[in-house]
């Protein structure tokens, strides 16, 4: 059972692949708190691992094989290494990330511009 939640936290950090900053963290922090309560539980920190780990698990048997844990790392790589020399360069990082994070607010203001419905359920 301590090994799932390596697995689970190994997973983490590798989907992340995030330098730490306090704003980053926060703002992860905020998306894994899916009640909104201030504070991440175990069910849903669970939660967020689970879905992560069904990403990864391509042939869906439940088991991540090494080919399957490595693909998702190997297709991160490729994305930052901008000029596929199969090397990362600080530059080639940095890149990768600012536009990581302008990926991210323009999804943030899209998902805030969407209205409300009117009538709850």
């Amino acid at each position: 059972m301590k090994f799932i939640y390596f697995l689970g936290t190994l997973l983490i950090v590798v989907l992340s692949f995030k330098v730490s900053t306090a704003p980053d963290m926060s703002g992860q922090l905020k998306e894994m708190d899916i009640d909104k309560d201030g504070s991440i539980s175990l069910e849903e920190f669970n939660s967020i691992t689970l879905n992560r780990f069904r990403l990864i698990d391509l042939d869906s048997d439940g088991t991540l094989s090494k080919e399957e844990f490595l693909a998702s790392s190997n297709l991160r790589f490729g994305e930052m290494d901008l000029n596929s020399d199969g090397i990362l360069k600080r530059r080639e990082i940095r890149k990768s990330l600012k536009q990581a994070r302008k990926d991210k607010k323009t999804n943030d203001i899209r998902e805030k511009k969407q209205p409300k419905p009117f009538i709850k359920q």
